[in-house]
């Protein structure tokens, strides 16, 4: 399958398996916030640093014995069953184990002290880290070849015959969507009319002509979810044109995921990863938690998923020879790309990569005389483009919208410089400084400036022209040749979130008053008001409190982190490469482009919505894996 195969001989050695999971364990219970500790009567240098050593080893270790004998027993257990055999050895998991423990000891720190510095201050932190990029080397090392074990084993439950799956063998779609959707259905309910946000509550102000409409928001979900809270106002009820909005949006979003699983098994995925997924997509807070909340990210993820699903699809069947010959798959491509673009501008440019790559792949094949060229794929990767513009351009003609300014699009450079002029201020030229102040407002930097969010920063930006945009650019990177490490530090520290599956990033906008502070005063409320029934007040709070719950819970936790799905993403890419999947990879593209974007956004601490691209692709991405690898075990 993968040509001559290198193996990993098998590792019994007891005394090391042992080291490599005390090591584990001791990074596990780890924290890089060291006291310094003082101790009268020590007059030599030596002594003293013997004694610092042992008293913060003694701090690390406290009352954590018992724990850590347990967590060395499991994590035992973990390497000896990982390394018990012989196996083959998975091309570049050593780097990607090394480099995700480097990013998760990253993470530490910046949760420590938002600065590298705390890998080695005070001095002990230098064992600490070592300790902790060892201890989940070693883990990550382990946990990459028992996942490739369980996508490639050929085991499965077994779903028992009965009235359930002959129901679900009959409707392999409509099923899953019903189950689906009926599991939201109470979460809409606790959370009658609608979790609103700041930005939804702009996007009405900009529908109702209370503020100026810009192209902040995307104009096509501010058009579509004030035409829903407009019919409600006309039938007598905002409450009742929210509560519309989000179940239309529950419904697109259930039939996506029952698509999905529908594809599964269509691609003969195993039943446990269909039972998982469809659990996933029923409880997990990230899906079920939002299907109230109606945001802007969540539409786009539906229709990004989509065209995740198309692409595969694309490859499963006859490869871009596919375009023309079903209509249904040229309608479904072309609907699902035009609305994912229109429902976030990120989507054009997770869409232009894949098809430019698909237009230029189809010129060579014709010009080697491979293959014909063709014409019906052109148009049907040229024509989301040109409809969405169109819709888009139609909105802005009638509602007269205001182009806002790129400071989206610049939120990284700008938190980047903030960092340097807080760190490095006194290095910064007159010059450098002009260059800087005709962007942003350069003598509130230092103290807009905050680690983990650009919306301070951005908010500072001022330029007239795209001149000055020009000579900041310039000055950004001169100052990063210059320190090269604060940039490092400024995007790290802003992102840690992705690499730190046991960090919290709990974010539940509880019901409709969520953001409706800024309305106040202006007029809209004279015209909508949405409020919580008297009888229903406190039950959108035990919602977000079920969530936060299942977010923390041990093992089902995972499943609601950021960080769990990008490593997820990343395995899988490993594991394609390993496998040679050729140009199925491909797939992996959008998801990719997904993920700079959220290093790209204004913050992922508190908005895993950014990340949600990637999160719902998942589990369809892993039953496109194992579809792939015993294709070609069939063919080998």
């Amino acid at each position: 399958m993968n040509g001559k195969k290198i193996m990993l001989k098998k590792r019994n050695s007891v005394p090391v398996l042992f080291a490599e999971a005390w090591i584990t364990s001791l990074a596990m219970t780890v924290s890089l916030e060291t006291p310094d500790p003082k101790e009268d009567g020590i007059d030599f240098f030596l002594y003293e640093y013997i004694y610092k050593i042992l008293s913060q080893f003694g701090e690390w270790v406290a009352d954590q014995g018992f724990l850590m004998t347990i967590l060395t027993a499991g994590f035992f257990l973990l390497y000896q069953m990982t390394w018990k055999r012989e196996r083959e050895k998975i091309r570049f998991s050593r780097p990607i184990s090394f480099v995700l423990a480097v990013l998760y000891a990253g993470a530490k720190a910046f949760a420590c002290a938002d600065s590298l510095s705390a890998w080695h201050t005070p001095l002990f932190n230098l064992f600490k880290t070592g300790i902790l990029i060892c201890g989940f080397y070693f883990l990550y090392s382990a946990l990459i070849y028992l996942l490739y074990d369980a996508l490639h084993s050929s085991r499965d439950v077994k779903w028992k015959d009965g009235t359930l799956l002959r129901i679900y063998r009959k409707h392999p779609w409509f099923m899953p969507w019903c189950l689906i959707f009926l599991m939201w259905v109470p979460h809409l309910i606790l959370r009658y009319p609608g979790a609103m946000s700041y930005d939804n509550y702009n996007e009405l102000m900009y529908y109702w002509g209370y503020k100026t409409f810009t192209t902040a928001q995307p104009v096509f979900h501010t058009w579509l979810f004030g035409s829903f809270v407009r019919f409600g106002a006309w039938i007598g009820s905002a409450n009742a044109g929210l509560f519309l909005f989000v179940v239309f949006q529950s419904l697109i979003m259930s039939v996506v995921l029952a698509g999905s699983l529908f594809l599964m098994k269509k691609w003969k995925s195993p039943v446990w990863l269909r039972l998982l997924a469809a659990g996933i997509y029923c409880i997990a807070p990230y899906y079920a938690g939002y299907a109230a909340f109606p945001i802007k990210d969540y539409l786009y993820t539906a229709f990004f998923v989509v065209f995740v699903l198309e692409l595969m699809e694309l490859f499963r069947r006859d490869g871009l020879e596919t375009f023309g010959k079903e209509p249904w798959y040229d309608v479904l491509w072309a609907a699902a790309v035009c609305l994912m673009i229109l429902f976030r501008k990120n989507g054009l440019y997770v869409y232009l990569p894949v098809m430019i790559c698909m237009m230029v792949y189809s010129m060579v094949m014709f010009m080697r005389k491979k293959k014909r060229l063709i014409w019906q794929m052109w148009l049907v990767l040229c024509l989301p483009v040109v409809l969405s513009s169109g819709v888009e351009r139609a909105i802005i003609a009638r509602y007269q919208v205001v182009q806002d300014s790129p400071k989206e699009m610049f939120s990284l450079p700008f938190q980047q410089t903030a960092r340097y002029v807080r760190d490095h201020g006194d290095e910064v030229t007159a010059e450098e400084r002009d260059a800087i102040a005709a962007v942003l407002n350069y003598d509130l930097l230092p103290e807009a400036y905050e680690e983990l969010t650009a919306d301070p920063v951005k908010s500072t930006y001022h330029a007239q022209d795209g001149k000055a945009l020009v000579s900041y650019f310039s000055v950004w990177f001169r100052q990063f040749l210059k320190h090269p490490v604060c940039y490092l530090e400024a995007t790290w520290n802003q992102n840690y979130y992705l690499f730190a599956p046991d960090v919290d990033n709990i974010v539940y906008n509880k019901d409709c008053y969520a953001g409706e502070s800024i309305v106040a005063g202006n007029g809209l409320e004279n015209e909508i008001q949405f409020e919580v029934p008297q009888w229903m007040h406190g039950l959108a709070s035990i919602a977000v409190s079920w969530y936060s719950l299942l977010t923390r819970l041990p093992a089902a936790g995972l499943l609601n982190n950021v960080a769990f799905y990008v490593i997820l993403m990343f395995c899988i890419l490993l594991f394609m490469a390993h496998d040679r999947m050729g140009k199925r990879i491909f797939v992996m593209v959008p998801l990719l482009m997904s993920f700079l974007f959220v290093i790209l956004a204004p913050q992922i601490q508190n908005q895993p919505r950014y990340a949600f691209p990637i999160i719902y692709a998942m589990p369809a991405v892993a039953g496109f894996y194992i579809y792939v690898i015993r294709r070609k075990k069939q063919k080998d």
